[in-house]
């Protein structure tokens, strides 16, 4: 009898944690894709819900050599892995009314580039784009 309930246990141990580990892989998000501008930021918002990843969302526009240094930053191999577990979108407020309403909406953006993390159902936080690649990295949430 103790037998049984030993092997029953283990099963339901077993169970439990091939659950877990199934849930856990449904919901990881890895993905090298960047949504652009207002559209893309409604698409990886509805992403967002579906998936409870978290969202990174960059302000950026053509002229700012800010913006051009943190492109190839971001672009490094440390920080395109660290940035494959977001949901990436990529706004330019001076493509359309639209996206100037969210960087001056709920951005609350002031100067370029600016760099937000939004945790799944979190309020965004702005995010340091000084330093190198590892510095960088090490200010990313987990």
């Amino acid at each position: 009898m103790r037998q049984r309930t030993k092997v029953g246990v283990l099963g339901v141990a077993v169970a439990v944690a091939l659950a877990v580990t199934e849930h856990r892989m449904a919901h990881a998000y890895y993905s090298s894709t960047w949504y652009e501008d207002a559209g893309g930021h409604e698409q990886a918002v509805r992403q967002q819900r579906a998936l409870h990843a978290p969202m990174l969302v960059y302000f950026r526009v053509d002229w700012c050599p800010h913006c051009r240094a943190l492109d190839d930053m971001l672009e490094a191999y440390e920080v395109r892995s660290r940035l494959n577990g977001f949901i990436k979108v990529r706004i330019n407020p001076e493509h359309g009314d639209a996206e100037k309403a969210l960087f001056q909406g709920p951005y609350g953006a002031g100067g370029y580039p600016a760099l937000f993390v939004h945790p799944d159902g979190g309020t965004p936080a702005r995010v340091s784009t000084k330093g190198p690649p590892e510095q960088f990295v090490a200010h990313l949430p987990n």
